[in-house]
């Protein structure tokens, strides 16, 4: 599982997710502040996808640590619950 949540700070990224045939699918791209990691820290589940970067120009993100995570975004976990129920939506309706 993962271990970081991150937010993009400049840059783009790119998120695949692996088919059921073994193909890596771009299902998202982020920009600047865009998030992602948090569904693995809010839950057992493991990352649900593989992010990279995107473009040639300057990626910087942050990062926060399972432990500062929790501090910091504890009083924010609602909207991210909401957030990762409508990825799960998504991600239902496209299996």
């Amino acid at each position: 599982s993962g271990d970081k949540f991150y937010i993009v700070k400049e840059g783009e990224v790119v998120c695949k997710k692996l088919s059921k045939s073994g193909e890596q699918n771009e299902v998202a791209r982020l920009g600047s502040g865009s998030y992602f990691g948090e569904i693995a820290l809010m839950t057992s589940k493991s990352r649900q996808a593989t992010v990279s970067a995107f473009g040639h120009g300057t990626l910087k993100c942050l990062s926060l640590d399972r432990k500062t995570f929790k501090r910091v975004m504890g009083c924010l976990s609602e909207i991210l619950q909401r957030n990762m129920e409508e990825y799960n939506k998504f991600q239902a309706a496209n299996i």
